[in-house]
């Protein structure tokens, strides 16, 4: 009976942080709500990044993308574990090397690093976001 109280009071509690989080969001303006959108999901704007390598092994030096959906007149930021290896325009479609040669967390096997895309209304890294997009990749010891 105590383990049914619980489960019932977890699920009433999650169904009611769940409920909150949308009404936060309906409540916020326009550009308010987008911070709240790249806070909760780490994500914003239109597009799509694809790894090609999604595994690589300690060994491999290079990463290869395909970006899908972005804005090809602006300039694009790519990082990989939270260093800048790309800034440049970009075509859709197309597929992107990236060198990771000496990157201090880009071959770590504990957890999965990130690729993340970047892209600001000014073209400048610090700019205010339009896009941004991130995906992970594995590392296995080789």
């Amino acid at each position: 009976m105590k383990k049914i109280i619980g489960l019932s009071f977890i699920l009433f509690a999650g169904n009611t942080l769940y409920g909150c989080s949308s009404i936060i969001e309906n409540s916020l303006d326009s550009s308010d709500r987008a911070a709240y959108k790249i806070a909760s999901k780490q994500e914003t704007g239109n597009g799509n990044i694809e790894l090609l390598t999604s595994t690589i092994t300690t060994k491999d030096n290079e990463l290869e993308m395909m970006i899908d959906g972005i804005d090809e007149n602006k300039v694009t930021f790519i990082f990989v574990a939270n260093k800048k290896v790309l800034e440049q325009k970009i075509k859709n479609g197309e597929s992107y090397k990236l060198d990771i040669t000496g990157i201090k967390d880009a071959h770590r096997t504990d957890y999965k690093p990130k690729v993340q895309l970047l892209q600001t209304i000014d073209d400048t890294e610090t700019g205010d976001i339009v896009i941004f997009k991130q995906v992970r990749y594995t590392v296995k010891k080789d």
